[in-house]
């Protein structure tokens, strides 16, 4: 198994690499470890050889700091080694997933500097858009309580695989489905005929909904049987974001596992509004699905990163 772990060094870029180092991964897995260096401006107030010569404090203060966080992470039966890059944060995590092919990409959920106000990063939030592969933002250290959400969509399906990662072996699993059906919206209808017919319509269609997400639940808990791992079955009604971030907080779940879409039919590089609104809302770490690297992609290829 291969993963690219992005740091920023900072406390939540932490936090990922503690998962990384406690994660259960079978013998031979590779983890690399990379951090992206922005060009320092060509200012006036400055020489240029004062400016090379701050830029070259930089590289040498950052590979340091990438060897010690590299070194944290060894262990049985796993490489590690570093990568260094030069330029915007997810263009270089992006490049560098484009050369390692990693099955997971791990990332803290928010930086340093003007952006850490915002519940996540704008790094993360390009790098998930982007990303070849699953990525998973770190909000806990640990894996052990694990929320599925399922709407029965191929993106699920994608979600529905990862359960079955080395690295989640053993978890607690829980699949959840949200029946997600707003009530009617009154309107002005003098003559109330309008809004008699939706509430009707809403009515019916309610318990044909409850019955499809139960069967979408409890179908995905079989299929994860016959694949080896336990989980069980949950149905919640109403806003599916606000139920899933709901469930994880009443379980106490350490990750929360979403397809990048669901059923809108959008592309993947647009980021589902459930995903994004998990994302964003969640207390624990999410795991967000895209279609896995194909296996024809060459091995490692040159790259411009410096690495050990």
């Amino acid at each position: 198994m291969r993963i690219l772990l992005a740091t920023d060094f900072s406390g939540y870029a932490e936090i990922a690499g503690a998962l990384v180092a406690g994660m259960a991964l079978p013998a031979g897995s590779a983890v690399r470890v990379v951090h992206g260096v922005e060009p320092l401006p060509m200012l006036s107030a400055f020489a240029p050889a004062a400016v090379t010569t701050i830029a070259e404090g930089v590289e040498r203060e950052s590979r340091d700091r990438l060897h010690a966080a590299a070194a944290g992470l060894e262990g049985p039966g796993r490489s590690v080694d570093v990568a260094l890059g030069y330029g915007r944060g997810a263009d270089i995590v992006i490049d560098e997933a484009e050369a390692f092919h990693p099955d997971l990409i791990v990332m803290g959920s928010r930086g340093r500097g003007a952006i850490a106000s915002a519940v996540l990063g704008s790094v993360s939030a390009e790098v998930i858009d982007r990303a070849p592969c699953p990525v998973l933002i770190a909000r806990k250290s640990t894996l052990g309580g694990v929320l599925l959400a399922d709407d029965g969509s191929r993106s699920a399906s994608l979600g529905a695989a990862l359960v079955a990662a080395p690295y989640l072996r053993g978890a607690a699993v829980r699949v959840v489905s949200v029946v997600d059906a707003p009530y009617p919206l009154l309107t002005g209808d003098p003559t109330g005929a309008g809004t008699m017919a939706a509430i009707s319509a809403y009515e019916e269609a309610l318990p044909i909904l409850r019955e499809a997400h139960g069967k979408i639940a409890h179908d995905r808990v079989a299929s994860l049987a016959a694949a080896g791992v336990s989980a069980s079955a949950e149905v919640r009604e109403g806003d599916t974001v606000a139920e899933l971030v709901a469930s994880a907080v009443e379980h106490q779940d350490d990750l929360v596992i979403v397809g990048s879409r669901g059923t809108t039919g959008l592309r993947r590089l647009v980021l589902g509004s459930v995903a994004r609104g998990v994302l964003f809302a969640a207390p624990c770490s999410v795991l967000v699905a895209h279609a896995p690297v194909t296996a024809s992609v060459a091995e490692d290829g040159e790259t411009a990163m410096a690495r050990r």
